[in-house]
């Protein structure tokens, strides 16, 4: 039951992003977006996954992983915007802390998610590496898809360049997309597997 109604409430706010983002072009459709999404993704991962996220954290654990991922957040951001690469419509005080909260650090980590569940379903048919690589090529890149589609309505980021190649098709730059992505699912994992140890 608590499981159904954490999924339900997740996709309600999920559908609240994508109406603020297709229909109202608001920038923060990604808050209520990324919350939906990461409370729908956790909720499947642990209801068949043997290792459950967050099973048992203490107090210190989850005020680590939340501070570390913010900090984190920030300094990707700053290096990004300094370097040229994304730009943002918004830059108060309030805006900050949405960005950095919600549709940085939580949303870093629903994107993990998707990587262990994809990893899940394929380490029982393949190996753990290829498992792990083909999650990444197939999962996070599909979730990456999915979230700059529904941000080219709002544009509640800007990417302006990428380091390497500047390709990209209708606006999906393919640096972005694929190592982006991918990069932001594996600093995640191992942040969240260091504090794991700490049990």
């Amino acid at each position: 039951m608590k499981n159904k109604l954490t999924i339900i409430f997740g996709i309600i706010l999920l559908l609240i992003g994508i109406i603020l983002s297709v229909f109202f072009k608001q920038p923060h459709y990604y808050t209520f977006f990324s919350i939906g999404a990461f409370l729908i993704l956790l909720t499947i991962y642990n209801s068949f996954a043997k290792n459950k996220l967050f099973n048992k954290w203490k107090f210190n654990q989850y005020f680590l992983f939340i501070m570390i991922m913010i900090i984190l957040s920030i300094i990707l951001d700053k290096i990004g915007i300094s370097s040229n690469y994304w730009t943002y419509k918004y830059n108060s005080i309030f805006d900050e802390i949405l960005k950095y909260v919600f549709e940085w650090a939580l949303a870093m980590t629903y994107i993990m998610i998707s990587l262990l569940i994809g990893f899940e379903i394929l380490k029982k048919k393949i190996n753990t590496n290829l498992a792990l690589i083909i999650s990444l090529l197939i999962f996070v890149t599909a979730i990456g898809f999915l979230t700059e589609y529904l941000n080219h309505f709002s544009n509640s980021w800007i990417i302006l360049k990428m380091p390497i190649t500047n390709y990209n098709i209708n606006g999906y730059f393919i640096i972005f997309q694929t190592i982006g992505y991918w990069s932001m699912s594996l600093i995640t994992f191992f942040i969240y597997k260091k504090i794991e140890k700490i049990k």
